[in-house]
């Protein structure tokens, strides 16, 4: 089942890539709130270090604000919106991976693991490079190419997972001890 929703998926990448560029607007939104919202709650206390606090609730905040900018504008608004707030999203992507390498430094300063913090910042960078890209045509041109490679590999799930279905299905007998608990 999760092979052909992914198929689904594929087929309105390359059929309709603008909704889908709206629907990615919109998830992306999403995250940047919960992302937000984690720095808040936790990252910002990592450090007792006072510039520190103070940059992480920036950016927790302005993540929550621009996550809500990309979930609530395009739902209202439509057309030229859709592409300032994707130029909106990437340049705060890019700002928040610039905090990131701030945050590492200051991370790696006080020994503590800085691992998932470098993730994020490339994840950040990668984000906004695709979007970036989203506006122009080159932008549907990509979305539709991810389109048909999620539409081949599920369609590869799918024959894989029929040509390794069980022929038969052998039922359980249980005892009646075992129905009683």
């Amino acid at each position: 089942m999760l092979a052909a929703l992914t198929a689904i998926i594929g087929i309105m990448m390359i059929i309709a890539p603008t909704e889908c560029i709206k629907v990615c607007v919109i998830a992306v939104g999403i995250a940047i709130i919960l992302n937000g919202l984690h720095i808040l709650i936790t990252v910002r206390n990592i450090l007792p270090n006072s510039n520190f606090c103070t940059t992480e609730t920036i950016k927790g905040f302005a993540s929550i604000i621009i996550g809500a900018l990309a979930v609530l504008l395009p739902l209202v608004f439509a057309g030229l919106l859709w592409t300032i707030m994707i130029y909106v999203i990437a340049v705060f992507l890019l700002i928040s991976a610039a905090t990131e390498v701030y945050l590492i430094m200051q991370l790696k300063a006080a020994n503590i693991e800085t691992h998932s913090f470098s993730t994020e910042a490339i994840v950040s960078v990668a984000l906004a490079a695709i979007l970036f890209c989203l506006p122009i045509k080159i932008g549907i041109i990509i979305l539709r190419l991810g389109g048909i490679a999620l539409l081949v590999g599920s369609a590869i799930c799918i024959y894989l997972e029929w040509k390794h279905k069980p022929l038969t299905i052998k039922a359980e007998i249980l005892k009646d001890a075992d129905l009683e608990k």
